[in-house]
């Protein structure tokens, strides 16, 4: 099987750039200096080459040196979050009224969702409901996935403590686009512990990169995070809590592209599942990548200091296939390798 290449270059925007090439039509080219960020054009022809490390094979842009903030325990009350100017308003960022007064434990938690509005059959019915339990072995090795690329901008990081999550928003520009559908870059958000299981196991935590269209459907990628170095793009929000619930806070001078999240390795599962949060909706396109990134223990200890346990139980996979964007090789013509996480 022939292996992917990844290219890492850097534009004159300032932006990352991978780009990833398979046996598939090359994606058409953009005009001016609008290069993908991440082109995963690999998915349609195997697997992309493993790096050495878990380490991003990039260089940041340079940053200032942050000293750590004192640790913040959220209050436990709700406030309504702010409505976007431009674009449109997604279910998971609706107010409680609308959903219930939901949350993660007690008579609010999970097991309650479908019982506290009628918008929220889905919890209770739905057959396709999100994070599922990813396993290599359940997994269907393919080659004919829609293409992927990301496009993100950096931009002033736009924080807030939602009292359910830690959440950066994002304004429109930033996007994936799958095959020939795109769809904007709404917010990224953070639970602990993660709520994808990987083998049977939760990690640490996991980053849900949650992106629409006009049309209200969702994609969604998510990175794992495992115990390991201090993150250093991590700590930058940590650095900037924000003082208030539901207050969005702008920092100007601070900017954090998401990308800085993504592993080195870009293979990643794929399935059709739902939103992990009231009102559940379903046909949402999940990606959700194979390696974990590092973050340090005292790091991971904070964002639940400021978050809580804030992950749904791990859904039923029912009839669905769980898809990989990567096939598996022959492993009796290669030399045995070990991977060490």
């Amino acid at each position: 099987m022939n292996l992917s290449a990844i290219r890492l270059i850097a534009i004159a925007a300032g932006l990352m750039v991978f780009n990833a090439y398979s046996a598939s039509p090359p994606t058409p080219k953009l005009t001016k200096s609008d290069t993908p960020l991440i082109d995963l054009g690999g998915e349609m022809g195997g697997s992309l080459p493993s790096r050495t490390t878990s380490k991003p094979q990039y260089k940041p842009a340079p940053k200032k040196v942050y000293t750590p903030s004192n640790r913040y325990e959220a209050p436990k009350t709700e406030m309504p979050s702010e409505k976007m100017a431009v674009a449109p308003k997604m279910p998971a960022d609706s107010l409680d009224d609308e959903f219930g007064s939901w949350g993660y434990s007690g008579k609010e938690g999970p097991r309650y969702w479908a019982e506290l509005s009628d918008k929220n059959l889905q919890c209770k019915n739905g057959k396709n409901q999100s994070p599922i339990d990813l396993r290599d072995n359940h997994a269907l090795g393919t080659s004919g996935m829609a293409e992927l690329e990301i496009r993100y901008r950096e931009v002033p990081l736009k924080i807030v403590n939602t009292g359910k999550t830690l959440k950066v928003n994002y304004p429109l520009g930033s996007y994936a686009k799958v095959g020939s559908k795109r769809y904007e870059l709404m917010h990224y958000e953070f639970h602990t512990p993660s709520e994808h299981q990987k083998e049977g196991f939760n990690y640490p935590m996991e980053v849900q990169f949650v992106h629409r269209d006009g049309d209200g459907n969702h994609a969604i990628i998510g990175v794992i995070f495992q115990e390991g170095e201090e993150n250093e793009h991590l700590q930058v929000l940590l650095d900037n809590l924000p003082k208030e619930i539901n207050k969005q806070e702008i920092r100007r001078g601070e900017t954090l592209s998401p990308v800085m999240f993504f592993p080195g390795d870009t293979k990643f599962y794929k399935y059709t599942g739902s939103l992990t949060t009231p009102p559940c909706s379903e046909g949402v396109y999940w990606m959700i990548f194979k390696q974990p990134i590092e973050a340090s223990a005292e790091q991971i200890q904070q964002m639940n200091e400021v978050m809580g346990d804030n992950s749904r139980p791990i859904q039923a996979i029912n009839a669905r296939s769980l898809l990989k964007s990567w096939t598996e090789r022959n492993l009796a013509q290669e030399p045995l390798m070990y991977e060490f996480f």
